[in-house]
């Protein structure tokens, strides 16, 4: 099967490299990118292998199109003045996040653009992050833990299932989506989960991951099946080598995503009563369960006192004392 090719024809050529530059950077779902200042060119070189995607300046368009072997073309709208019928429009001067997330968007919508499955070609590792007392550093490490992971050059996904993850204000931006739209459509729609995947996904020093839930009850709502098939699809049908799970126990699959997990990293306050009689009860109730995987999983640990006046910038989490922590719990944890 040969590469997947994201072809991109524009008559501005600085425009062109800075858009190729991205893609590359960002990897989009492992297409080869293909630039074009001409729409002859692009003709050409679809003779040789169909376009998965093709992008086309709305200055540069013209009746040619239609004969370039393309699975979907977008056109990438200036002023609007041109009369373009057929296509998918998105707006060419707008961020390149936006503007690709639109179109990988589209292209996973459209029923006429088939893929097949793929295995993953990395082995990749689950590791869930926990607080039995919903101690509000939970995510802060894990996050901190994804971080690290990117430093190294791992291929990281971050999946936030907490309750309320704050995260729009944290890092100062907005959703129009989030994981469980994610996992509606995946689980429909197995075949197209890398597009999927990168038209949501947002990074972070270097570490993907899903926008977490707005509402709660939507994580509540999806069953316990839904949940192992999404992860099954994640972890041998992505490329990523390490998927970071910050979870809670509104997800149906609580038990069973520790169980999957290669690595648990318990996270404990043992400055109260409290958070020690919890990570207690925690631990009486797996082994009442007789989940002796997860216990043989298990790594506790704590976070350095005053931490939150260091975290105050997500991006920047490896440089704190947690990420000094966090680097010590993972290096004793291989």
């Amino acid at each position: 099967m040969g590469a997947k090719k994201f072809a991109i024809c524009d008559k501005d050529q600085e425009y062109l490299k800075m858009l190729q530059a991205y893609l590359l950077k960002r990897n989009a779902a492992d297409f080869t990118v293909l630039i074009f200042d001409t729409v002859n060119k692009a003709l050409e070189a679809s003779k040789e292998g169909a376009f998965e995607i093709l992008l086309v300046g709305e200055e540069i368009y013209d009746s040619t199109i239609t004969k370039i072997n393309a699975k979907k073309v977008c056109i990438l709208q200036e002023d609007g003045t041109k009369e373009v019928t057929g296509y998918s429009v998105v707006a060419k001067y707008q961020s390149m996040e936006r503007m690709i997330t639109q179109v990988l968007a589209e292209f996973a919508l459209d029923e006429n653009c088939t893929t097949t499955n793929r295995c993953s070609k990395n082995k990749t590792s689950l590791v869930s992050f926990y607080a039995p007392d919903r101690y509000k550093g939970q995510s802060v490490a894990a996050l901190c833990a994804a971080e690290l992971l990117a430093d190294k050059g791992h291929r990281v996904l971050y999946i936030n299932l907490l309750a309320f993850s704050g995260f729009e204000e944290l890092m100062q931006t907005s959703y129009e989506a989030d994981i469980t739209d994610f996992m509606y459509f995946v689980l429909n729609h197995s075949e197209k989960l890398s597009y999927k995947l990168d038209s949501l996904k947002r990074c972070i020093h270097g570490a993907d991951y899903l926008p977490p839930a707005l509402d709660y009850a939507d994580l509540l709502a999806i069953e316990r099946d839904a949940w192992e098939r999404f992860l099954s699809l994640l972890l041998y049908n992505s490329d990523y080598d390490w998927i970071i799970l910050d979870l809670s126990e509104v997800c149906q699959g609580f038990y069973d995503m520790l169980e999957k997990s290669n690595k648990i990293y318990l996270l404990t306050d043992d400055t109260t009563i409290y958070g020690q009689a919890m990570a207690s009860h925690f631990k009486k109730l797996l082994h009442a369960k007789e989940y002796n995987k997860i216990l043989e999983h298990i790594t506790e640990f704590t976070l350095p006192a005053h931490w939150e006046e260091q975290c105050r910038n997500l991006e920047k989490l490896t440089s704190s004392s947690v990420g000094i922590r966090l680097k010590e719990v993972l290096e004793e944890g291989e």
